[in-house]
């Protein structure tokens, strides 16, 4: 049996409890992603508890993706003043299907800044004014309906 947010004393009054997907991820209830989660529920005030209600039709355990992998040069884009890049998406995605994409960058600078949201398809070309002859750093996160990946294994590119 679980309480809301795992508290036998826990009042829940707004007729939802949310519960940590830690907590289902480690002992004793073990979870993985694909796993399906069936929620039971009793309502209890001083003097009873209710019948319980019928089993709700289930949730499935879907997390983060893996970050995106095979991040390469496009020599048909990139030139002395942009640069184009693909990559392809790891096999597990978290169980839910990839929405867009994140890129962020590197100029040499040492600072990452934000390059573009919502990037779709898995290729992607600068639009920012680029110097020729310098190195450009690209990371990559993968979308789903969870959240963000981590970044991706970086792809140092030369403008040229």
């Amino acid at each position: 049996m679980f309480y809301c947010n795992g508290l036998d004393s826990e009042k829940v009054t707004d007729r939802y409890c949310t519960i940590p997907l830690l907590t289902l991820q480690d002992n004793p209830y073990n979870l993985v992603q694909g796993d399906s989660v069936v929620a039971i529920v009793t309502a209890t005030n001083l003097y009873l508890e209710g019948p319980a209600s019928l089993p709700g039709s289930g949730a499935i355990i879907v997390l983060v993706p893996n970050p995106p992998i095979g991040l390469a040069d496009d020599t048909l884009v990139t030139n002395a003043y942009r640069i184009g890049f693909t990559w392809n998406d790891d096999i597990n995605t978290g169980g839910s299907p990839i929405i867009s994409y994140r890129i962020t960058y590197d100029g040499s600078t040492g600072t990452w800044s934000t390059l573009a949201i919502g990037v779709m398809p898995r290729k992607y070309m600068t639009t920012v004014t680029l110097t020729p002859r310098k190195d450009y750093t690209f990371k990559v996160e993968a979308l789903n309906s969870v959240g963000y990946s981590l970044t991706s294994a970086s792809i140092t590119i030369l403008c040229a």
